[in-house]
């Protein structure tokens, strides 16, 4: 009730904050709109769902959303030449690309160019495909609605289909080029642990697991996977809406785009035991007695924090539609899990028929 309280005595001063934005006040106006919509996330349950409606449209954070890209595009048009961005800006901008993507949403022009909003170097890079990856998604609408038939595709929509798919195939590309510029700091190491699980268990999918020198590396990493996931899914159905006299060659694509979706998500499905903690690396001489040893220690808390780092690749992860069935059942548990330990309540809808689709 107190928390309640709160919340609406600051949803009152932010709304009278937002008509009077300034240089000195827009950083605090969208971290107010960011625990906002925190808190909306946190104490909404699967109770609160109603069972005709998607997830996108039941939750009433996105209003908070909604919010804050009004208060970034007052920026861009009125402080940013004077006020260059800072750190909350470029990561709400950060959290408007996912909001779009989860609702598959358009972007505005003024959004699109991330350098505007303190992007650079590998990040930026990143946040153009990023962009990309939002707009191609968005598009893909417009050829899906207008192919009534299912068994037949017509000229326009196939010609629309051929496109998309060069631009798709450029995407992952891309993303592959932009893992050529990682340091070799940033590599991982492929270890195999020999406990005689059934696998999959909670936080391992299989006995094979990945360890980094700093989580941050892991993290970077997980982005690569889920969003090569993604936009080979993204091709996929793409594929499907192809002329049907390349039948041959969209059948061939087609394998290699799911080929791409369950390899990513055995290397992101490997990545999460090293993100959450869940095994310690005792690095051994050179000699061969003395190899390097794994020790799981599932049993331990934890970090909430480390936790949070995971939550945008599972959901990505989690909303795959061309994947291995048991595997996204597990990233969906996984997600539920982490969200309830992070205080996000809605990703208990992980679970359910409500969750996302991408």
């Amino acid at each position: 009730m107190e928390a309640s309280l709160m919340y609406h005595r600051l949803l009152q001063v932010a709304q009278l904050t937002f008509v009077s934005l300034t240089e000195e006040n827009i950083d605090t106006c969208l971290l107010a709109i960011f625990f906002m919509s925190r808190f909306e996330s946190a104490v909404h349950r699967l109770g609160q769902l109603n069972p005709k409606t998607s997830l996108t449209t039941t939750l009433q954070s996105f209003s908070h959303h909604d919010g804050a890209l009004a208060a970034l595009g007052f920026w861009k048009q009125h402080l940013s030449q004077t006020h260059p961005a800072t750190d909350v800006i470029k990561h709400t901008r950060r959290g408007m690309l996912r909001s779009a993507l989860m609702r598959n949403l358009a972007l505005p022009k003024w959004m699109q160019e991330g350098s505007s909003f303190g992007e650079y170097g590998l990040e930026l890079e990143y946040d153009r495909i990023v962009v990309r990856i939002v707009n191609v998604r968005q598009r893909l609408c417009t050829p899906l609605n207008e192919k009534t038939d299912s068994h037949r595709t017509s000229p326009k929509v196939a010609s629309m289909a051929k496109e998309l798919n060069e631009e798709v195939a450029d995407v992952d590309k891309a993303l592959q080029d932009w893992t050529a510029n990682f340091p070799s700091t940033w590599s991982y190491q492929r270890h195999t642990l020999s406990n005689p699980h059934p696998w999959p268990i909670r936080d391992f999918y299989s006995p094979i697991v990945y360890s980094y020198s700093s989580p941050a590396y892991a993290t970077i990493w997980n982005q690569y996977y889920a969003s090569r996931m993604l936009i080979n899914s993204i091709r996929w159905r793409v594929l499907q809406l192809e002329n049907p006299n390349s039948a041959d060659i969209v059948h061939n694509q087609r394998l290699e785009c799911l080929f791409h979706v369950n390899s990513m998500a055995n290397d992101l499905a490997s990545n999460v035991p090293y993100c959450l903690g869940r095994f310690t690396v005792a690095h051994g001489s050179y000699s061969s007695s003395h190899p390097t040893t794994v020790t799981p220690n599932a049993n331990e808390d934890i970090n909430p924090h480390l936790a949070s780092l995971l939550i945008w690749p599972l959901t990505i992860a989690s909303s795959i539609r061309d994947m291995d069935v048991q595997q996204k059942l597990w990233f969906r548990s996984e997600l539920a899990r982490l969200g309830r330990m992070v205080g996000a309540g809605v990703f208990e809808c992980a679970e359910t028929d409500h969750w996302l689709e991408m």
